[in-house]
């Protein structure tokens, strides 16, 4: 059983869901699972409290220490302090990172702007993810993709998570930042839950000094801004596995916010819908080749391979129309 999937959506996002119908492992046995799992099993239980002082805070690795931050509304008071002045450094960069406001329309036009000699895809999110955004290419000599003079090239995108969890949690919605892209998984196996393409393989920033390798890719003005450090908590939050992929599940619902896109597990997630008897789309395929294109390789499942760049995450408060790309 995997339990972060199974519990942490009842602790933090879907209250309805059905995680309590599930038992939960005897105490006995937690010492055996991820720190992360313990927190939840202990805030489950209402005895976080006494595990917290129970252990020593100063052992706790980085990771263990943002997870820890997860679960501080979970502790009485005087010991919430005492835990966010003990790690006060990590404390700023959580707290700036879940509290980053979505960028405004001047903030992403200067992004939009800012040449980094990359292949570059932008995923222009809404800020609560329940809607659609939109993705756009740009070449490396910092030109859009576009169909004509008059008309960006883009594609519906979803960034949310289908357990209802925030970015900072395990299976939570894709992380607002900077990533690179780096090539294609091998196969496009599983097409149930990843489509019928290759899915794109997204990895964080190393980390640097002061995060300098992330800030090199971007304009001066946003070095000191929070939008991005999500992607940066993320990646110290030991979240993985994040690509840009297709899926071959059905949303059945029309009334949803984001139909006919399907939520995922922290991954972007392309159309692969088929509406009303049409043609199914396949925005994944059209993703791919547009991306080669952009790199002026022939559209071949061997170049495939070859696609490397930058991905920016944006969560944007304005209307995309007002966008000059």
């Amino acid at each position: 059983m995997n339990y972060l999937k199974t519990f942490l959506p009842y602790l933090f996002g879907n209250k309805k869901g059905k995680s309590l119908e599930h038992s939960i492992p005897e105490p006995s046995l937690w010492e055996t699972l991820s720190f992360e799992e313990r927190l939840m099993f202990h805030s489950l239980k209402n005895s976080l409290n006494q595990f917290i002082r129970s252990i020593d805070l100063k052992a706790l690795t980085q990771k263990e220490i943002y997870h820890l931050f997860n679960f501080l509304d979970f502790l009485k008071y005087d010991l919430k302090e005492e835990v966010k002045l003990l790690f006060s450094n990590e404390y700023r960069l959580f707290s700036e990172a879940t509290k980053a406001k979505a960028i405004s329309k001047n903030d992403l036009q200067e992004l939009l702007d800012f040449k980094n000699g990359k292949l570059t895809v932008f995923a222009i999110l809404t800020h609560d993810r329940q809607r659609p955004g939109i993705l756009v290419v740009r070449k490396p000599d910092g030109s859009f993709v576009s169909f004509d003079e008059s008309k960006i090239w883009s594609i519906p995108v979803l960034g949310l998570s289908g357990r209802g969890l925030p970015f900072h949690h395990s299976n939570g919605s894709t992380p607002a930042g900077v990533y690179t892209i780096d090539s294609v998984m091998p196969e496009a196996n599983k097409p149930f839950e990843f489509g019928k393409f290759r899915r794109l393989i997204v990895n964080f920033i190393p980390k640097t000094e002061n995060e300098e390798t992330l800030k090199s890719y971007l304009p001066d003005n946003h070095r000191e801004k929070s939008w991005w450090k999500a992607s940066v908590l993320g990646r110290e939050l030991g979240r993985s596995l994040l690509r840009i992929h297709g899926t071959g599940r059905v949303n059945p619902n029309p009334l949803t916010t984001f139909f006919p896109l399907v939520p995922t597990s922290g991954c972007l997630a392309t159309n692969e819908a088929s509406l009303f008897g049409f043609k199914a789309s396949q925005d994944q395929r059209l993703l791919l080749d547009t991306l080669m294109s952009a790199l002026n390789l022939p559209k071949t499942a061997e170049n495939e391979s070859k696609i490397h760049g930058l991905l920016y995450v944006i969560d944007f408060d304005d209307n995309l129309t007002a966008l000059r790309f």
